[in-house]
């Protein structure tokens, strides 16, 4: 199974949601709140990797939202968020991948434009204008799966 996965607010804007999708045949969203974006940056201030918080972030979010169905998926198109940094995500999501022993194959995780068009693009916008998804992502989940160095 190939999906597509696209995020609606970014990340690094504390004080707005972020939501993460994919997409195909099924869907499937994840909602990360202002307030559990702030939470996870002070500690990433803390620790002096201001930076990183926004990279691990994404790549535990996608973690979450595929690690139930990485046995069907043979493809995973991640849309192009954070140019130049696409190595540092895909090597992230295996660690996390790792630490919570789930598999996923090296070659499977692409980084292309996927466009507004994309059904992943339509999940993710209206999770964001609806302030709701299928998943929750808090801060605390964050620190258990992402286990911050």
């Amino acid at each position: 199974m190939k999906i597509e996965i696209d995020q609606s607010g970014r990340i690094e804007d504390t004080s707005k949601l972020s939501v993460v999708a994919y997409s195909n045949d099924h869907h499937k969203s994840l909602l990360i709140t202002a307030r559990d974006k702030k939470t996870i940056q002070v500690v990433f201030r803390k620790m002096g990797q201001p930076k990183l918080f926004v990279y691990k972030l994404f790549a535990v979010a996608i973690f979450v939202l595929i690690k139930n169905e990485l046995k069907r998926i043979d493809q995973i198109i991640i849309d192009r968020e954070y140019t130049g940094y696409e190595n540092l995500i895909k090597q992230l999501i295996f660690e996390i991948a790792e630490r919570n022993k789930k598999e996923i194959e090296k070659d499977i995780i692409h980084f292309h434009s996927i466009g507004r068009r994309c059904n992943a693009h339509g999940v993710s916008i209206k999770a964001y204008r609806m302030r709701r998804a299928d998943i929750r992502l808090s801060a605390k989940e964050f620190f258990e799966i992402g286990v911050v160095k």
